[in-house]
């Protein structure tokens, strides 16, 4: 297992692309390396090096990449609920349509049968040290049948430790040229929310991805490249 540390989804994004353009191995058109752990732990700099981190990276990737990479990627993996942390309130509509078969959708009303967030709020609220705090994606009744389809993110589990969350997300597959930094940020506003919400410290942020990669194909290793050459002509620090 490689580790990879940062203290933003930025910083995640830019060391782990450094991270595998340096040390991947090629699959035919994919580089790729097996279980790879990005840990985003944002409680080891000041709000005020976060905002900067974030206010010069972000730009840039937009630039690059374009703005659905980060604003409706993100969005498929979490959605700031209503004010007051009521998921089922009748406003929170975004379930209809595109949403309703996201990653965002299947924790919160996956089959419209259950709320997994929720479930994981009122369970770390009691403020035991549980070991069985987790949220599906992965549906073996539906995913199953449709190998394409297939959800990247299997899962998410929550532990409660010395007051602080510890959040783990598993990825089956994660690009991250496409959805990396998309993935680190959704993931952890969501973690901090579910901390929030449930009377807890924001604790570190790992993502597992068992297949680690980019590919050659749609310009995804240039934009990469390029990315990468900004930010270090720019002397960005991660």
């Amino acid at each position: 297992m490689q580790i990879i540390s940062a203290t933003s989804p930025a910083g995640a994004w830019y060391l782990g692309t450094k991270h595998l353009l340096s040390h991947g191995n090629w699959i035919n058109d994919i580089l790729e390396i097996l279980n790879v752990c990005i840990s985003v732990d944002i409680s080891k700099q000041t709000v005020e090096e976060y905002r900067k981190q974030h206010d010069i990276f972000d730009p840039y990737f937009r630039e690059v990449f374009g703005d659905d990479r980060i604003d409706y990627a993100a969005s498929v993996t979490f959605i700031y609920p209503p004010r007051g942390g009521l998921l089922n309130k009748p406003e929170y509509t975004f379930l209809n349509n595109k949403w309703k078969d996201s990653y965002w959708g299947r924790m919160i009303a996956y089959h419209n049968q259950v709320n997994q967030i929720e479930h994981a709020i009122h369970l770390l609220k009691q403020g035991k040290n549980i070991k069985r705090c987790q949220v599906m994606v992965y549906d073996p009744l539906s995913d199953m049948k449709n190998m394409y389809k297939q959800p990247c993110l299997l899962g998410i589990d929550f532990k409660p430790r010395g007051g602080k969350l510890h959040t783990t997300a598993f990825f089956r597959s994660q690009r991250i040229s496409k959805s990396g930094y998309a993935d680190y940020t959704a993931l952890c506003n969501l973690a901090h929310y579910v901390a929030t919400e449930s009377g807890l410290d924001m604790g570190p942020l790992e993502t597992i991805a068992c297949s680690f990669h980019l590919t050659k194909s749609g310009r995804e290793m240039k934009k990469s490249l390029e990315l990468i050459k900004l930010l270090d002509d720019k002397q960005w620090q991660p």
